[in-house]
């Protein structure tokens, strides 16, 4: 590197000092023959410097040239071997051709711009093929990472037998070929341009040269372009990803493990395929414009074609346009659980037509838009779930409100349940009293999704502290009531004989009206 800033500031520094002597004497009135012979002697003094120079580098480039590339394995192949060895000839070859034109076209055009701009551009070839090849490399590399031929994981070889990167050695034999062809591409194109410059041209062909460097131009600027909107819709879907998304993977969640992600998370992605799509038609047109293609036809017919398929797909319409507006509503994001008609889940991708919901008994679940319908939304703000507790008439209702109280204040104290909590547990007194029992009822209020666990322990922590009371629930129980006169006129053995009879009666009615519930609960509910 120090050595090629010293040749281009030394070469620079003489090719003006040169032309700002020719221009002087110019004006001080010396003839034009002898302002062209001191730029060809000039010239030629700068070419055998060069040519000298090459000599004397030519191990240093060679090594440069037999330098590997990081996807390249093993020893450097055996045409690249010959070049490095020889490349000092063709070097020479060029310089002794370029002086020759140059030459040639000096003294006719010595004072124009188009020739002194010819002559630099020619002089600095080489500088100017290594950043056009590194342009280019970077643009194949990026392509085929963008259309997934290439990834560079592929650079290092699999570590055993059977490893999963066996397909590795392909998509990196692929992109060194890629690579290879387009160099030799460019090699062509470079050639045909500096031919074009001195007024040498190939009808057709030399206008090839001109076509792929515009193509080039335009791919490369919407490369970068890409890369700049992918790397910003990356960085801002990775700020949306909710930091215990990997411990949740652990959670006893009754509506899946799946953590739930920001808006962002669900329409970006979405906007990305969109925005890639229209990318790549406009570098398709704008290409095919610059190589003489009239693209007014081609415009026209798509939108022909599009309106035709807007006609014989309207369901698909539809559904694009009903998950347009689902988003835009922010309706339901990724992670979050639904319920749309007789369809519940939680929400794995969306897409422009469909939405999966991945079902809580692991089930995936692939809805249209247009078929969602009234969507119920379990994940936006608290979840208020009650239940209730069945007690003897006899049971002390200060005792087990302060019980619930208790056990709701150590509920919001752990470090695990308290975060789960919007609003704590607490008792909503008696809400009913039946044959046999008094029904006491428990509320809380909390976030999505934690409902399940706190419910539980709920039920564990009251019921052991109930028990350390000594307070039980109620029991299914039968009170038999004799008139006094005719328990006097019985033994005891007659009057247990009764009591049992009664007791029977009641167990089999009960039971009946327990069967016919569980009956009731197991008929299908209309539209389900």
């Amino acid at each position: 590197a120090a050595i090629a800033h010293r040749v281009f500031v030394y070469t620079s520094g003489y090719i003006v000092t040169v032309m700002l002597f020719a221009i002087v004497i110019r004006r001080i009135g010396a003839q034009i023959e002898t302002v062209a012979l001191l730029q060809l002697f000039g010239l030629t003094v700068l070419l055998a410097v060069t040519a000298v120079a090459a000599v004397l580098y030519r191990k240093q480039v060679a090594a440069y040239i037999l330098a590997p590339s990081p996807e390249e394995k093993g020893p450097p192949s055996f045409g690249k071997q010959s070049f490095a060895s020889i490349w000092h000839f063709f070097a020479l070859l060029y310089l002794a051709i370029f002086w020759y034109v140059v030459a040639k076209t000096v003294v006719a055009q010595a004072t124009t711009s188009s020739a002194r701009g010819a002559f630099l551009i020619s002089f600095f070839i080489l500088p100017i093929w290594l950043l056009a090849d590194q342009v280019l490399q970077w643009l194949v590399k990026y392509t085929m990472l963008s259309l997934k031929l290439y990834e560079e994981s592929s650079t290092s070889p699999p570590n055993a037998e059977g490893d999963k990167g066996s397909e590795q050695p392909n998509g990196m034999a692929l992109f060194v070929k890629v690579k290879f062809y387009a160099r030799l591409v460019l090699i062509f194109a470079i050639g045909l341009w500096v031919a074009s410059l001195w007024g040498y041209t190939i009808p057709l062909v030399s206008s090839l040269s001109g076509v792929i460097f515009n193509a080039l131009t335009i791919m490369a600027a919407a490369l970068l372009f890409w890369k700049f909107v992918n790397s910003w819709i990356e960085r801002k879907i990775n700020e949306t990803v909710p930091q215990d998304a990997e411990t949740k993977e652990d959670s006893d969640d009754e509506w899946g493990n799946a953590a739930t992600r920001g808006r962002a998370y669900t329409l970006l992605p979405i906007i990305r395929s969109f925005i890639a799509s229209i990318l790549v038609v406009m570098v398709v047109l704008i290409i095919l414009s610059s190589m003489g293609v009239d693209i007014g036809p081609l415009l026209a017919g798509a939108g022909v074609v599009g309106l035709a398929v807007g006609f014989g797909a309207q369901k698909v319409v539809s559904d694009i346009f009903s998950g347009i507006f689902y988003l835009l509503d922010d309706a339901f994001r990724v992670g979050e659980y639904l319920t749309a008609g007789a369809i519940s889940g939680t929400v794995e991708s969306i897409s422009l037509r469909n939405v999966m919901l991945r079902h809580h008994r692991g089930m995936l679940q692939i809805i249209p838009h247009s078929k969602l319908g009234t969507i119920t939304n379990y994940m936006r703000g608290g979840i208020i779930e009650k239940f209730s507790l069945d007690f003897a008439y006899d049971a002390d209702i200060d005792k087990v409100r302060k019980v619930i109280k208790r056990v709701g204040l150590d509920m919001l104290d752990d470090p695990e349940l308290g975060p789960g909590f919007l609003r704590p547990l607490r008792s909503q007194g008696v809400s009913s009293i039946t044959n046999s029992v008094m029904t006491i009822r428990v509320k809380f209020t909390a976030k999505p999704g934690t409902q399940f666990t706190i419910r539980r322990e709920a039920f564990k922590r009251i019921t052991a502290m109930l028990q350390a009371k000594g307070i039980q629930y109620a029991h299914k129980k039968v009170i038999v009531d004799l008139p006094e006169h005719i328990v006097n006129q019985m033994d005891a053995a007659q009057v247990q004989k009764i009591a049992q009879s009664a007791g029977a009666a009641a167990r089999e009615i009960m039971d009946e009206e327990e069967k016919i519930k569980l009956q009731q609960l197991a008929q299908p509910k209309p539209g389900a």
